[in-house]
């Protein structure tokens, strides 16, 4: 009986050890958030022993388990591209013609941004300062003779960090469809928001040569 109870006990301890590596995996992998002993194990409720630890786990690691609140934005807004809240000089691209500048690739306005010829991986950058909910775009031809068919959104949590790109549900680099003539804005909302300070357009098809105007759709922060 005295053995049978030991192996039982280890056997216990042994699981509580698995939960533990669990544990890091699923809570944290940047830190440890559990310490000490298991729980004691109740004899005449051994079923119930499972619940015990995971009810220690949700006290010793309180929260991890809630979304983000920051990656939370659901009524997404204009983030000020078109009526210049965002500041021309916060948007740079990779060329562009003297007649369209960068800072001329806002929705609606008259003119747009166009790259320069010769151009091989043509983008579109808007700094946004402050750490900032971005849940889609909105662009629209460069009111002439030109408009892009495609692109990719890369963007930066901060000003020092690696850029990523927005991702399909399935984890992909999302393709987004652009636009079918010079003047229609065509909205695409993600499939998750993003926080970041800096997003960037990166068309990857055109019609003529890579043109556009934008909006940033979100949420800004505090």
């Amino acid at each position: 009986m005295v053995s049978g109870g030991k192996r039982m006990e280890g056997a216990w301890k042994d699981e509580w050890k698995g939960a533990s590596v669990l544990l890091v995996g699923v809570e944290s992998q940047q830190r440890v958030c559990y310490s000490g002993p298991p729980p004691e194990p109740d004899p005449d409720h051994p079923d119930d022993w499972m619940k015990q630890v995971m009810q220690e786990i949700r006290k010793r690691c309180p929260g991890r388990r809630q979304p983000t609140p920051a990656a939370e934005c659901s009524s997404p807004q204009p983030l000020g591209m078109e009526d210049g809240t965002i500041q021309g000089d916060r948007i740079t691209a990779s060329g562009s013609y003297t007649c369209c500048r960068a800072y001329y690739g806002r929705l609606n306005h008259d003119n747009g941004w166009a790259t320069s010829s010769g151009d091989a991986n043509p983008w579109i950058e808007v700094d946004l300062v402050q750490s900032t909910v971005v849940t889609g775009v909105t662009t629209q031809g460069d009111g002439i003779d030109s408009y892009v068919t495609a692109y990719k959104v890369a963007y930066k949590k901060q000003p020092s960090s690696d850029r990523e790109h927005v991702t399909d549900g399935k984890g992909n680099i999302k393709v987004f469809i652009g636009n079918t003539d010079i003047d229609t804005p065509v909205t695409n909302l993600f499939d998750e928001s993003v926080v970041a300070t800096v997003v960037r357009i990166e068309p990857t098809g055109s019609y003529f040569y890579p043109a556009l105007r934008l909006e940033l759709l979100g949420c800004r922060r505090g």
